[in-house]
C-alpha cells in the first residue's frame, strides 16, 4: 500500500495536492484500491498505482485533467461490461456507460463545428479590415491628432 507522499515522489509530481486532485478526478475508479490506513492516511493498492500512473500518462500527453479522467473512466466501464455474463439485467448497465460517451462525442463533435464556424467568420473579417486598411486613399488615424494640438 502506497501513501499520499510515497505516491507523490511515483508520479513525480510536486505537492501532495496534486496527487490528492488525481485521485478525486477518478475516485469511482480507484475506489476498490483505496484504503485508510492509520490517523485516517489514504493508502493505495499497487494496482491503483497503476491507475494513477495511466492517468498521469494521459495528462503528460497533453489531455486536461478531466479529460485524462473520462478516458480512463470509460476504459474500465468497456472492461467491467466486457467481463460482465450477457443476461437481459445486464444489458441495460453495459449499454449505459456506452451512451454517455456517444453523447460526449456528439457534444464534442458540435463544440467543434461551432468553433470552426465561429474561425471562418473571424478569419473572413480580419481579411475583410486588412482590405480596408490597406486603401491608400484613408489617411492614417494620427493625422487627425495633429489638427486638434495647439503648438504655438
Amino acid at each position: 500500500m502506497h501513501t499520499i507522499s510515497s505516491l507523490r515522489k511515483t508520479l513525480g509530481l510536486a505537492t501532495t495536492n496534486q496527487v490528492r486532485n488525481r485521485i478525486d478526478s477518478i475516485r469511482d475508479v480507484l475506489a476498490p484500491h483505496l484504503r485508510r490506513g492509520p490517523n485516517n492516511q489514504l493508502l493505495v493498492s499497487d494496482e491503483g498505482v497503476a491507475l494513477l500512473r495511466q492517468l498521469q500518462e494521459l495528462y503528460d500527453s497533453g489531455l486536461r485533467m478531466t479529460e485524462a479522467s473520462e478516458v480512463l473512466k470509460a476504459k474500465s466501464y468497456s472492461a467491467d461490461v466486457s467481463t460482465v455474463s450477457v443476461s437481459s439485467g445486464s444489458a441495460q448497465t453495459r449499454t449505459a456507460p456506452q451512451e454517455g460517451a456517444q453523447r460526449l462525442i456528439r457534444s464534442l463533435q458540435d463544440e467543434i463545428a461551432f468553433l470552426r464556424h465561429r474561425v471562418t467568420i473571424l478569419e473572413d473579417r480580419l481579411s475583410h479590415e486588412t482590405e480596408v486598411n490597406d486603401d491608400p486613399r484613408r489617411e492614417p488615424w494620427w493625422t487627425r491628432l495633429g489638427e486638434d494640438v495647439d503648438v504655438a
